[in-house]
Formats: C-alpha cells, structure tokens, sequence
C-alpha cells in the first residue's frame, strides 16, 4: 500500500500552507461535481475504452476520494483510515457466506442475504437513493432493492409483457429501448419533461416500498 500512502502524502502537502493555491481553496461542497464527473468517467473508460484508459480513470476517481477524506479530517471528523475500516467491516459483515457460516448456492442467494441484512441494518432507508441521481437509474435501483427482499415494486403492465416475452437478449433490448424513445417521444409532444416524470413517480415509490417493508421483518 506504498502508492496510496504516497498520494495521501502527496494530498497532505498540496493543502498544506505551502501547498498549491488551488488545492487549498476546495472544500467538500465544490468537490461535489469532480466526483460525479470522474465517475461517469469512468464509466465511459470501462465501455469504450482501453485498460490504460480504466487505470487513468479509476485513479483519478481515487483522487477525489482522498482528497474529501483530507478535508474530513482538517476539519476532524474521520481520516481516510476511518474511511477503508468501515468498508472493510461492512465488506465482511454482508458477506457471512465467505466469513462466517451462512450458506448460499447462487449470487441469486447472495443479493437476497444481501439485501435482507440491509434492511436490518437500516429499515426503511434502504430505500433511499441520491437525489442527484438519473431518475432512471434511480427507478431501477428502486426496484433492485424491493426484489431483493422479496417485495413486488409494480405491476408490470400486459401489453407491455406480451411485447417482450419470448424474446431473445438482442431482440429484447431493440424493443425496450423503442418503448423508452416512444415514452419520452409523447412526454415531449404534450411538453411534458420525463425526467421530472419518474422523479415524481420515484418519490411515490419509495413512499410504498417504506410502508410495505416496514410492516413486514425480514
């Protein structure tokens, strides 16, 4: 772990006082865009990309990790060590499959145990999401979430189902996206903005999945 001893030094010193200018002037709130942006970044990188690419992205996405850590800790509320404990505790605690003695068959299994512990540990907020994520994203990490334990997020509507049942990976992806064009087609007809759509439809999601998985244990 020289490498990244080494960039939490090299951090150290450029918000220190004979540090870079620049550096010392961010804080948490106008690092909020350099995160989203080297995550999508990365994204990019892994789908058209070269590794090289993915290295390059994936450290500067480590970059901005410490350097929020930094200005977590100068204003003494964790260090970057506090940081890499938790998830470390949290990587071992949900997977008692590997570091205990809970069995599982499938990763099938495994979301499910996963997505159970959650809801233990956090109740109903497991199903709050970033309010700055894509709304489709968002609605689909929703519904992620409710299968994983065990709730029936909506009902899917017929013609919808008899559009792509049977169909193969390659067909199905074709038919799907002409139906997400054709919605966001309409929306822009009747001047209707999609995106503030779902947002809304989100918000009323997460309002039933919080009463139904709060009225059941798991």
């Amino acid at each position: 772990m020289k490498s990244f001893d080494k960039l939490v030094d090299i951090m150290a010193t450029l918000r220190s006082e004979n540090g870079c200018p620049w550096d010392r002037a961010q804080d948490i709130e106008s690092l909020k865009q350099y995160v989203i942006e080297e995550a999508y970044e990365v994204v990019d990188a892994i789908e058209s990309g070269t590794p090289g690419d993915i290295l390059e992205e994936l450290g500067d996405l480590a970059l901005q990790v410490v350097f929020i850590a930094r200005l977590a800790e100068e204003k003494g509320w964790f260090r970057i060590d506090d940081v890499l404990n938790g998830i470390n505790n949290k990587l071992v605690h949900r997977h008692p499959h590997v570091f205990g003695d809970t069995r599982v068959r499938t990763k099938e299994d495994v979301l499910k145990n996963w997505g159970r512990q959650k809801h233990r540990e956090k109740g109903t907020k497991i199903f709050d999401i970033p309010l700055q994520m894509p709304s489709l994203q968002a609605a689909y990490r929703l519904m992620e979430k409710a299968q994983r334990i065990g709730l029936k997020p909506v009902s899917v509507d017929r013609s919808i189902a008899d559009r792509t049942r049977n169909k193969s990976r390659k067909k199905l992806e074709r038919e799907l996206s002409t139906m997400l064009l054709s919605v966001v087609a309409v929306s822009q007809e009747q001047g209707i903005n999609p995106e503030d759509l779902l947002r809304s439809a989100n918000r009323t999601l997460i309002t039933r999945l919080k009463t139904k998985s709060g009225k059941n244990s798991f």
